[in-house]
């Protein structure tokens, strides 16, 4: 990202993503699209992705045994993969998993009072691929009532 330099250590170039674990998905993703402008850029059965800047927010279905709602983990983008399960090593950092993606890499680190951590790197920081990629829009309201 130009502009932004890199913290020491593991790279931390800014925020990628943060997921919330929520009641009524509906009723949030409605909030975040129509009060605040931001575009769904992927949706499937259990989650709904959005768009702002070049971060994205994620929905997620929280069910009723499935803990408090909320964050359910904070995203962080860094510069390089290359060493960083090293250095989150050499840092004493829990890692938790591991995922490697299409357009991206992860590292789940544990965090303080049990907040999960991703470490992501991107090759395109600007660029989210989504499995479920955004339905198309609805077409509009045909409000005729027949033909005239």
């Amino acid at each position: 990202m130009p502009g932004r330099v890199a913290t020491r250590d593991f790279g931390l170039i800014g925020f990628d993503h943060v997921d919330l674990k929520v009641k009524d998905r509906a009723r949030a993703r409605r909030f975040f699209v129509e009060q605040l402008g931001m575009e769904v850029i992927g949706e499937g059965p259990d989650h709904t992705y959005l768009l702002a800047g070049d971060e994205v927010l994620g929905l997620h279905d929280a069910g009723d045994d499935d803990g408090p709602k909320g964050v359910h983990h904070v995203a962080l983008r860094v510069s390089e993969w290359t060493g960083l399960r090293s250095r989150v090593g050499r840092a004493r950092v829990t890692i938790t998993g591991e995922k490697e993606r299409d357009d991206s890499r992860s590292l789940y680190l544990r965090g303080p009072e049990g907040l999960s951590i991703e470490l992501v790197w991107r090759p395109d920081p600007h660029t989210h691929v989504c499995a479920h990629p955004a339905p198309p829009p609805a077409p509009p309201a045909d409000d005729d009532d027949g033909p005239s």
